[in-house]
């Protein structure tokens, strides 16, 4: 009876060992086995305090961790946490291209080079220089050595080499047309300078024209001398070429006058403005005055000039409407547009067949007189 109650015990105490064992096993499985089996061998990337970093890609950190690391290995570098440590883990990366050597690195292999030739020593003396000379020098000799081989001379085939470039054609510039109121303006202004003091019974008034024409900003031909209209300035052209064949040496003492001259002017005058001289109102001003005052240029004989004006004018589209209050006065009349027109159009047919006279012949028929 005794043995049945030991083997009863002893069967018991198996039993519970049995069962402690396995109880025991399954926390290990849960709370060991199946844990480590999900777990992962690197952080999250919601970990915000590791950061992954690749060797060389950023040079300041990766001297103080690992300066010699190869260049197919990634780094992990832990942040300023203290609660985790460092992992690495080799992965493939790509290779990085060639370092850019710097001005210092250049600097630097020039003094190696001129150490090995010369003996000096390598030091950085040049960096001490007051001027940037003597490194650019060492620079330059340095790299000398290192710098990128030369190309190859281009081979250009003997077809090329025999061909001509093309010959491009310089074209001179087309020749400026000249104007057909030139040679009437010349002739108006060399008749306007054989007398070139201006003075009648009010005194001298020379200064005048120079006041007017330096106020408009232009020389004194195109003030007095083109400041009149292109049909007056025509027809007085051919009256005055008549005249100096007749023997008369006319001058002109006052042309083109505006508002400004006019007011200038003394003696009987018109009110500015309302001068045909050149007045705003009157005729438009500037380019469009249509009367000027005539003399001799042999002084105290003016009536012979005024006379012929009297007799030959109205044939030129002139006339003379004030004799006795303003005789030296001449200024445009009748059909004066249509009579100009004509003329110039029998000048320019003339000058298509005829050389014209240049301004020096005109002066040799005409010497210049003065008082």
């Amino acid at each position: 009876m005794r043995g049945g109650l030991a083997t009863k015990s002893a069967d018991r105490l198996s039993g519970v060992v049995l069962v402690i064992a396995a109880l025991t096993g399954v926390v290990v499985v849960f709370l060991v086995a199946l844990p480590l089996a999900m777990s992962r061998p690197f952080p999250t990337p919601h970990q915000g305090d590791w950061v992954i970093e690749k060797a060389l890609a950023q040079p300041n950190v990766a001297q103080k961790v690992a300066p010699a690391a190869p260049r197919d290995e990634t780094r992990i570098v832990k942040t300023n946490v203290p609660t985790r440590s460092l992992m690495v883990a080799a992965l493939p990366h790509p290779p990085h291209p060639a370092p850019v050597r710097t001005r210092r690195a250049v600097e630097r292999l020039a003094f190696a080079a001129r150490w090995k030739r010369t003996g000096l020593p390598a030091n950085d003396e040049a960096d001490d220089a007051p001027t940037g000379t003597v490194r650019l020098a060492l620079a330059d000799e340095g790299t000398a050595n290192i710098a990128a081989p030369k190309p190859a001379p281009l081979r250009v085939p003997a077809e090329a080499a025999r061909i001509k470039p093309v010959e491009k054609k310089v074209e001179a510039p087309p020749a400026k047309k000249a104007n057909p109121m030139d040679v009437v303006d010349d002739y108006l202004w060399d008749v306007y300078e054989r007398v070139p003091d201006k003075k009648d019974n009010s005194g001298d008034f020379t200064w005048k024209d120079v006041a007017a024409a330096k106020r408009m900003h232009m020389s004194l031909k195109d003030y007095v001398i083109r400041g009149m209209d292109p049909d007056f300035r025509e027809e007085l052209y051919h009256a005055g070429r008549a005249m100096d064949a007749a023997g008369l040496h006319w001058s002109i003492l006052s042309a083109f006058r505006d508002d400004y001259r006019q007011m200038l002017a003394s003696g009987f005058k018109a009110r500015p403005g309302n001068s045909l001289h050149g007045g705003s109102r009157a005729v438009g001003g500037y380019g469009h005055g249509r009367a000027v005052d005539v003399m001799n240029v042999d002084r105290g004989d003016d009536e012979a000039v005024w006379r012929w004006f009297d007799a030959h004018g109205a044939k030129y589209g002139l006339r003379r409407p004030m004799p006795g209050y303003d005789p030296a006065h001449i200024q445009s009349g009748g059909n004066w547009h249509e009579i100009a027109q004509a003329e110039r159009a029998e000048r320019t047919r003339t000058a298509e067949t005829k050389k014209p006279d240049t301004q020096a012949a005109v002066r040799s028929r005409h010497p210049r007189h003065t008082m």
